[in-house]
């Protein structure tokens, strides 16, 4: 069989009001939001993307999706990649002091989205694939500064910088990843595009964001039909403000327009093939909780530490406190998934977490792979896993003590290092795939195996 594709979209728009968001109440939309789903197949292997509209897709959630869309459609549930584009303007999908979850547009978001995986499963066509890169530094700004005194800050005022600012870490993940797909009458049908950056527009309403405008852009460029799936990279440290440039223009629309610049200049420099192997490969990772002690000797005055100030008024750090004393109440640590997808050359690695970009850009470095592309926020979230050098000085906000900063410092690096592993397994020629978990023996049979049960299925469905 040759290679095959299919790629569906469905509105995750709340539809009742008003609705909790993120950060706030709201009765009215500014532009919808989507679930965006890419399926993939070749003679032995099925595998399936799928990127959220939302801020956060949380494990819970994650396993969801998975077993439902696995019982509609014969793609094995390890197989599917579900991430958030990590825009903030969406609605409560995870609980917050100011915010209780909003159970029922999750259940809504669970069926959008599996409906998405399964009509990209059914719209599957013979396709030609083609990858390519290009550097983008205009859009994306390291957001962490080391102040004059040592510390750390995130985000900080123009007056700040001015004032009290040394440096910025300066660090971004500049590469833009396109996997562009199409037909056999060379029409292109999708796209899985890859870039690291915060999505953080119109926080406390609903939009898309910067991510929407990008896929609506493409639309135009592309056709109507065609679907766009954003894999956010690693864009735990960096976002689409300048912060020492008070006149930098900061708006969804030039962030999405350049971004869709970039796809379509690279897209003109693509050359395509049909035949394309497509792999899944995966393992788990025991990650340590990081000591609480600090919080608890600070919680009620952290103002050494530069964190945002609003957050402290709306109590989110005795409210971490409380719920990490529960975790850690429970055990000392949290299981990470290290998925991996190819397609042909390239290689899709998910983390859990707002990966930093360091980790990205030694991932792309010691890869064997001819295209690497990391995708955070991808099947769960364990907050924030900053590189281990931004631990040495206290402050700034991903890497203070909080229910979103709540791993090891070394975290970041077992993390690589299980992901290097498995690019290397996913590209092993005589295997379909592998799974294991760290520090048991690979077993190279389970995955083929539910993929043999997959096909299996999928004859019984004619």
């Amino acid at each position: 069989m040759n290679l095959q594709a299919g790629f569906a979209e469905e509105e995750i728009s709340p539809r009742t009001f008003p609705v909790r968001t993120y950060w706030s109440p709201v009765d009215t939309i500014v532009d919808p939001l989507f679930a965006h789903a890419a399926v993939f197949r070749d003679d032995t292997c099925l595998i399936g993307f799928l990127s959220l509209d939302v801020v956060i897709v949380e494990r819970e959630y994650v396993l969801k999706i998975r077993e439902k869309a696995s019982q509609a459609c014969p793609i094995p549930p390890e197989c599917i990649m579900v991430c958030a584009t990590h825009n903030h303007a969406c609605p409560a999908v995870v609980e917050r002091p100011w915010s209780e979850k909003d159970h029922a547009y999750l259940d809504h978001m669970v069926e959008r989205a599996v409906a998405a995986l399964v009509a990209a499963y059914h719209s599957m066509v013979p396709v030609e694939i083609g990858t390519g890169t290009c550097y983008e530094g205009r859009v994306s700004f390291n957001r962490r500064f080391i102040m004059k005194n040592g510390s750390v800050i995130t985000q900080p005022s123009f007056e700040i910088v001015d004032r009290d600012v040394l440096f910025d870490e300066g660090i971004i993940d500049p590469q833009v990843g396109v996997l562009c797909v199409r037909n056999m009458n060379k029409k292109i049908i999708g796209l899985l595009v890859n870039y690291a950056c915060h999505a953080t527009h119109l926080m406390g309403s609903l939009s898309a964001g910067f991510p929407g405008v990008l896929s609506g852009r493409l639309k135009e460029a592309y056709g109507e039909s065609s679907v766009c799936v954003f894999l956010n990279g690693a864009c735990g440290n960096v976002i689409h403000r300048n912060y020492v440039d008070p006149g930098y223009e900061d708006t969804k629309e030039k962030i999405g327009s350049i971004l869709a610049d970039d796809v379509i200049q690279v897209v003109k420099r693509i050359t395509y093939s049909g035949q394309a192997r497509v792999a899944a490969a995966f393992t788990s990772v025991d990650i340590r909780y990081r000591e609480i002690y600090g919080l608890e000797q600070n919680v009620d005055d952290l103002s050494s530490y530069n964190v945002f100030p609003g957050l402290i008024a709306r109590g989110w750090y005795r409210w971490s406190l409380d719920r990490l004393k529960t975790l850690h109440a429970r055990g000392d640590h949290e299981t990470a998934e290290i998925q991996v997808l190819r397609i042909g050359e390239s290689v899709f690695g998910a983390v859990p977490a707002e990966y930093f970009s360091q980790h990205s850009l030694r991932i792309n470095e010691q890869s064997v792979a001819k295209e690497t592309f990391v995708v955070s926020l991808a099947n769960g979230w364990l907050g924030y896993i900053p590189h281990r050098e931004a631990f040495d000085r206290i402050g700034g906000h991903e890497s203070t003590w909080c229910i979103s900063s709540k791993m090891e410092p070394g975290a970041g690096d077992i993390m690589a290092d299980a992901m290097l592993d498995v690019i290397r397994m996913v590209l092993t020629p005589d295997k379909t795939a592998l799974t294991r978990r760290s520090g048991e023996p690979a077993d190279p049979g389970e995955i083929p195996r539910q993929q043999a049960v997959a096909r299996k299925r999928e004859r019984a469905r004619g």
